[in-house]
């Protein structure tokens, strides 16, 4: 019996992640820049938000490296899953404090 070709299935998965982290990464920026010289809360926010987004990309990037392309179970993994809704989660609530307090 051969082994199943996953053919595009990985590099899709690792576009998915990677277009997650660019609005993630987008979000903080944008954090960053409204709170530039007027909220040093926005401020902060804004950094935190793009060094987890930035560590988002990162270790999808290494992940699909290790795995060499052809397994992506590990992007899949409940964990990993859990953990990109609580940064989305984190950074929506970020958004919101921003807006409510301009």
């Amino acid at each position: 019996m051969s082994t199943p070709d996953p053919g595009r299935q990985p590099e899709r998965t690792l576009l998915a992640w990677r277009r997650t982290a660019l609005g993630l990464i987008a979000n903080g920026a944008l954090l960053l820049a409204s709170g530039h010289g007027s909220s040093d809360v926005r401020t902060g926010l804004g950094i935190v938000v793009l060094v987890l987004s930035l560590g988002c990309w990162t270790a999808v990037s290494a992940v699909y490296r290790r795995t060499a392309g052809g397994a992506t179970h590990f992007l899949g993994h409940q964990h990993v899953l859990r953990v990109a809704a609580g940064l989305v989660l984190v950074v929506g609530l970020f958004d919101l404090y921003a807006v409510i307090t301009r």
